[in-house]
């Protein structure tokens, strides 16, 4: 059967597509009527702004800490959290309550807002806890901002499951508010495992593996796509071909179980099993869409917006995370073995959807009528193609690319093609509420897509590898003082939380030196000698072995990955 992209359009405001005519005329003006009902709805819909905020709050973290993460311990980590857990598990805890009201056709009493509200600032009390407490290696502080983001959440399951028990049956998408509750219950599951991972209580790559499954594949994962049955075609303005939810559910939902259980068994093959049934989920999942985008490709008009392109190639990067994810726990022979797909699941699957969607459903669930929307939503939509463009063959390029700086400087527009999210959020809500109150005229969509943006971003991105020399790396040139055919002396050096071990190298004169460097950190690191020696990148777990030539003078060495000398990674070789 075919879906319509509003399901409930009476009690859906935020799935709310603009129409061609505003209600009172061709020209999308608002009458009388139209302005009370506005203001209604959005003394109504206040409680969205106030819980809202935090999310906003740990987006702009996110953009202090990235400019200044050089500087920070386990940045690393400090980002993928700021945005899982502050800014993801706001957003979800949100939108999820405000879905499941219009999936059930019902809406709590005003009163009980406060209390949402309130549910939503102790959730992010405990997210503080939780990051201070593993900046602070303290890890029964961990433990404690866990347990409470883990009862939280929990508890939201429960809330959800009440209201779905008290709905009446036979509602059309009834069955996606179970996939929410799925989706709720997963992280306290995962957060379980990461206070265990804090307090090194189990085998840690084990527990990182199903953390990451139960938490991104379930938690995220499960979200977004029972979020995506319904705004997918509303977002491309369009009809849905035939829908599969409950086999794709049950796809995904048997992967996130065969996954994690794998991951704590140290099996990756069935890992991989696993991920291959969440991907298959989502291909049947996707058959829908593929109908909605190819309806707006030979019909594009004014539907090519940044949320339907953002919602539409977020899907494709989590299916390449995990295919690569699945390839390599084919290849491994424990799951220590794997490697983690984090730039394309977060950035390019979760970041991407988040952002998308948030552009849509912020400016609908304002409302205001035809006119005051679309002005939203063109004001939200700003660059949309150029922004579009940054982000995913930006991000492509960053996966490609082998040069430190030139990873630095697609990672800048990457993040910058998000965060003007910031910028464009207070300026579309003052530039809607104006057309509301009739202080300003509205701002309507884009006629035809602008596909020069398009153009322009993949001209940007060309310029800047260009200005680096291309993707690959210059070819290291060999030790300044040559191999001496002499004595050799070998050394290990191990790399570890921004530090060479040992640091210090002491070598007979005259001695040639072998090092063999291994990288045991959770991130890339490599070796630089100042004689034109170098090991290359290093991902974690790998090891080389390379030629420092003969030693007749002191020779500093560090590590080339931007910020990492800065931070102390440096080490010298002394010959006695």
């Amino acid at each position: 059967m075919s879906t319509s992209p509003l399901p409930h359009p009476t009690v859906s405001p935020a799935l709310h597509t603009p129409t061609e005519h505003g209600p009172n005329g061709p020209d999308g003006t608002d009458g009388p009527s139209q302005t009370s009902h506005s203001s209604k709805r959005l003394r109504a819909n206040a409680w969205h702004r106030k819980a809202g905020r935090p999310v906003q709050i740990w987006l702009a973290l996110i953009v202090v800490v990235g400019l200044f993460h050089w500087a920070i311990p386990q940045y690393r980590w400090l980002l993928i959290h700021l945005f899982t857990l502050g800014a993801v598990t706001n957003s979800i805890q949100l939108w999820s309550q405000h879905f499941t009201e219009n999936f059930l056709h019902t809406r709590l009493p005003e009163e009980s807002r406060a209390w949402q509200v309130r549910r939503i600032w102790i959730l992010n009390a405990g997210i503080a806890i939780t990051l201070v407490g593993k900046l602070a290696n303290l890890w029964p502080v961990t433990a404690v901002g866990a347990t409470v983001v883990g009862g939280s959440l929990l508890f939201h399951a429960c809330y959800l499951g009440w209201q779905f028990r008290a709905s009446s049956r036979g509602q059309r998408y009834r069955h996606l508010v179970s996939t929410y509750i799925i989706a709720a219950a997963c992280l306290p599951i995962g957060a379980v495992f990461g206070a265990m991972m804090a307090a090194e209580a189990w085998d840690k790559e084990k527990l990182l593996l199903a953390h990451l499954v139960v938490n991104l594949l379930g938690f995220v994962g499960l979200t977004a796509f029972a979020s995506l049955m319904v705004l997918f075609p509303t977002l491309w303005r369009t009809q849905a071909g035939p829908e599969h939810i409950r086999p794709a559910l049950g796809l995904m939902t048997l992967g996130v179980t065969v996954a994690t259980g794998a991951a704590l068994a140290d099996v990756p093959k069935a890992a991989a099993a696993g991920l291959i049934l969440y991907a298959a989920g989502w291909l049947v999942a996707g058959r829908s869409w593929l109908h909605c985008v190819r309806t707006v490709l030979r019909d594009p008009r004014d539907r090519m917006s940044y949320s339907a392109v953002g919602v539409g190639l977020a899907p494709l990067w989590l299916l390449y995370g995990l295919g690569a994810c699945a390839v390599s726990a084919l290849q491994a022979q424990r799951v220590v073995d794997i490697a983690l797909p984090t730039l394309p699941l977060l950035v390019g699957f979760a970041a991407q959807l988040l952002i998308s969607v948030l552009s849509f459903l912020l400016p609908s669930n304002i409302g205001g009528g035809p006119a005051a929307t679309r002005t939203g939503l063109a004001m939200m939509g700003r660059a949309g193609l150029l922004r579009a463009t940054l982000l995913n063959v930006g991000l492509a390029l960053w996966l490609l690319a082998e040069q430190s700086w030139l990873r630095v400087a697609l990672s800048l527009l990457v993040f910058a093609s998000l965060a003007v999210f910031l910028l464009l959020v207070p300026q579309a809500v003052r530039a809607q509420l104006g057309v509301i109150r009739k202080k300003r005229e509205p701002i309507a969509l884009p006629d035809s897509p602008r596909y020069n943006q398009v153009s322009l971003g993949v001209a940007t991105l060309a310029l800047v590898v260009a200005c680096f020399g291309g993707l690959a790396a210059p070819v290291a040139p060999l030790p300044a003082s040559g191999s001496s055919g002499g004595p050799v002396t070998e050394v290990t050096v191990e790399m570890t939380g921004m530090h060479f071990a040992p640091d210090v190298i002491t070598v007979p004169a005259g001695n040639e030196l072998s090092i063999t460097l291994v990288n045991n950190d959770d991130q890339p690191h490599d070796l630089r000698l100042d004689n034109g020696a170098q090991s290359g990148r290093l991902l974690p777990g790998e090891t080389i072995t390379f030629s420092a030539g003969a030693i007749n003078a002191a020779i500093e060495g560090w590590c080339t990955i931007a910020g990492h000398r800065q931070q102390g990674m440096t080490l010298q070789v002394v010959p006695e």
